[in-house]
């Protein structure tokens, strides 16, 4: 069997689509097989086991964040302008890749368990230091205040962000609109007085 890459992305986007809507625990080989048009045991060919593909999806995922955030990092010429730009990147992780954004933020004991959970906080931590790097050199410049804590303002920032992928009326707004208005209810708290 000639195992190309297209088809093995392909494989892991079909896959990615199971596990979000059925959970990775509830989804089976079979399944994965079937919605690819492949038989199962045919998939060991590509990946090694179930838990094998859920890691390469997730480590792929980290990997763009983390190639958005840096991108951000590396053309903002200050604090705000890197938190408005993490927040626009973080919006445009979820309509991108809605699949393993709902495997990370559901599926969270399953990859316990399993052992893939290290490896996906690992690289979270990762992604987790543009943030914090960003507000601490705001509270330091005087663009964000000092008299909030940079870590709850960080996570507050960040559940909210991760939680619109199931707001009502989320779809109303182009991701780029959507951006602007959190950036400024985020902002609008945290700028100093």
């Amino acid at each position: 069997m000639v195992r190309t890459p297209g088809r093995r992305n392909e494989i892991m986007t079909l896959a990615a689509e199971l596990f979000a809507e059925k959970g990775v625990g509830a989804t089976s080989v079979r399944e994965i097989g079937e919605r690819a048009g492949v038989f199962s045991g045919s998939l060991y060919h590509y990946f090694r086991s179930k838990d094998a593909l859920v890691q390469e999806i997730l480590a792929g995922y980290m990997s763009d964040i983390h190639r958005r955030f840096g991108e951000v990092v590396e053309r903002s010429r200050s604090p705000r302008e890197t938190i408005r730009g993490l927040i626009r990147q973080t919006l445009l992780v979820i309509d991108s890749h809605p699949h393993p954004t709902a495997i990370y933020q559901h599926d969270r004991q399953y990859l316990r368990e399993h052992g893939l959970l290290d490896a996906v906080d690992t690289a979270s931590r990762e992604v987790r230091s543009y943030w914090i790097d960003a507000l601490h050199a705001g509270v330091a410049d005087g663009t964000f205040r000092s008299d909030l804590p940079v870590e709850i303002f960080y996570r507050a920032v960040r559940d909210s962000l991760w939680a619109t992928m199931h707001w009502p009326g989320r779809d109303d707004y182009s991701t780029d609109d959507f951006a602007e208005l959190l950036t400024t209810l985020f902002f609008d708290g945290f700028l100093p007085r």
